[in-house]
């Protein structure tokens, strides 16, 4: 598959292990959605999972008997998934600025926010999923719906051709450089970032900072938090380590620990 300059891709590592039978797969159409599917742990474990900030919306669909769907928005910090027990979960990860079932004003007003998800589209694409068996199946289910819905725009892509700039420059652009390179204002650039994704320009270039870090990070790639800050432009090592947290709620040395141990448990 040939990447576009805009599809950073999210890391999300609770999610691989805090869960069981984790799988993901990713289908482009008029934009990228990420499929990917997970079982609460049945061994006595918290059942509670982070989203980390990635600029993208998530829904999230418990395959049960019962229609149960939440919407996970746009966030800046971890936002915690309570998970019911011995679950199977299926779920779908938007591009940035790309969440079919919610328009601009949702986006905006719900930023950082789970919540219940209960329209008719959303119901829809609940019972075309729980009928099937297999994620292939259900991810094909999924993605014959989502083109049913999926609506473009003039101003929409603008969006992505500003998440192209940003995405391509690794975040390390100021929105004065972003003017210039898109020829459009600060203000509008920002309104756009704002209805598109629930939140700023310059947030929305903290968390592709942020995105490439944790890439890092669970790579086991960085030997020095002190010369990651100066490649990522952090005034010094105290800045950077402010702003992971900010981010994940640990200091960058108690995630990449956390990380070990995680991995540890799964490998023995």
């Amino acid at each position: 598959m040939e990447k576009n300059a805009s599809y950073l891709e999210p890391v999300q590592p609770f999610f691989e292990l805090k869960t069981e039978n984790f799988y993901h797969d990713v289908v482009e159409s008029q934009g990228k959605y990420w499929f990917y599917s997970f079982s609460s742990k049945s061994n006595g474990e918290s059942n509670s999972v982070a989203f980390m900030p990635d600029g993208c919306t998530n829904l999230v669909i418990a395959c049960g008997k019962f229609f149960e769907a939440h919407m996970v928005y746009n966030t800046t910090t971890a936002v915690s998934f309570e998970m019911k027990p011995e679950t199977e979960y299926f779920a779908i990860r938007f591009e940035p600025g790309d969440n079919p079932f919610s328009s601009g004003d949702e986006i905006k007003a719900n930023a950082g926010k789970v919540l219940e998800a209960e329209t008719d589209s959303l119901k829809k694409i609940y019972s075309l999923i729980i009928k099937e068996n297999s994620f292939e199946d259900r991810m094909n289910a999924a993605c014959a719906f989502l083109k049913t819905i999926e609506v473009n725009s003039s101003t929409k892509e603008l969006f992505r051709q500003l998440l192209d700039i940003i995405i391509e420059k690794n975040g390390l652009i100021k929105i004065s450089q972003l003017e210039s390179l898109a020829g459009y204002s600060s203000r509008y650039i920002n309104h756009l970032f704002d209805v598109n994704a629930g939140m700023s320009a310059k947030q929305f270039c903290n968390i592709v900072k942020f995105q490439l870090v944790l890439a890092e990070i669970n790579k086991g790639q960085i030997n020095s938090f002190s010369k990651i800050a100066a490649d990522y432009r952090f005034y010094d090592q105290s800045h950077f380590i402010h702003e992971f947290k900010s981010y994940t709620g640990m200091t960058p040395s108690s995630y990449s620990e956390a990380m070990k141990i995680e991995s540890m448990k799964i490998a023995g």
